[in-house]
């Protein structure tokens, strides 16, 4: 379920860069973010929004949404499936999952260093291991006593 709301929130994301320029999404964020950091300069959260969409540029807006957006549809067809019971899910959900991960990390060590792909990759990487630990509960047969 959690991974079917993070698909959601990609495809909103997408949705959003889309239609607005990221430094209209950047000032957005300092508005919103401005009475925080004013009490807290120092707060996470609204930190690393800002830090997110400062660097964002014409050419790695078209790259983000199309990323965010295949990102989005594959979740959410593994999740359905999972939730559906369907086998072919489980593979379809490791394989597709496991080369968007392994594609992350390639990002993060030779094109940019980011804290919010490093934390996606982790949470990639621990529902990898809930898909995988689920499907071989599914796979194993139940045994029958007689």
């Amino acid at each position: 379920m959690l991974k079917g709301l993070s698909a959601a929130f990609e495809f909103l994301g997408g949705l959003l860069l889309f239609f607005f320029d990221p430094s209209v999404i950047h000032d957005f964020l300092v508005a919103v973010t401005q009475k925080e950091l004013i009490e807290d300069p120092n707060d996470k959260i609204a930190n690393f929004l800002l830090n997110s969409t400062k660097d964002l540029g014409a050419s790695s807006k078209t790259f983000l949404i199309i990323y965010l957006w295949i990102h989005a549809a594959v979740k959410l067809v593994a999740v359905v499936g999972l939730l559906r019971n369907q086998m072919w899910a489980y593979p379809f959900s490791l394989i597709t999952l496991g080369i968007l991960t392994l594609y992350q990390i390639y990002h993060i060590i030779f094109v940019k260093f980011s804290i919010g792909m490093i934390l996606l990759t982790l949470f990639d990487i621990f529902v990898l291991w809930l898909i995988w630990r689920e499907y071989e509960k599914k796979r194993l047969p139940i045994p029958h006593v007689s």
